[in-house]
């Protein structure tokens, strides 16, 4: 059991920082949309989406038409994920060596001394 205290306090500390780091610092968080909000996805023009939405009886709909296209994750995307799961396994690695050396876990007990 020695052996895996490094491992389970280093993925402990690796895991409640990347909890932490994207709590306080998601750049995808969106505090400008009400919460309140519903997101429709349509190819329908702008007037035509008003009128059937008036015909659905909301009346008081805020339309903001956003045009979003989707593309592939570009190849710098994916090489920056694979830098920060880089790091991650660094930073769990690094702990894990430290953890061993502090608590000493890869040297035997001495009962299994000769």
């Amino acid at each position: 059991m020695k052996k895996f205290i490094p491992y389970i306090l280093s993925y402990l500390i690796v895991t409640v920082g990347i909890s932490v780091y994207t709590h306080f610092f998601n750049p995808t968080k969106m505090d400008f949309i009400p919460p309140n909000a519903v997101t429709v996805i349509t190819t329908l023009p702008h007037d035509q989406l008003a009128a059937k939405l008036q015909q659905a009886g909301l009346q008081e709909a805020n339309l903001r038409t956003m045009t979003m296209t989707f593309e592939p994750a570009p190849l710098f995307g994916s090489v920056l994920h694979f830098v920060i799961f880089a790091i991650y396994f660094g930073a769990f690695v690094g702990l894990t060596f430290l953890f061993q050396r502090m608590l000493r876990a890869d040297v035997p007990d001495s009962g299994h001394a000769a």
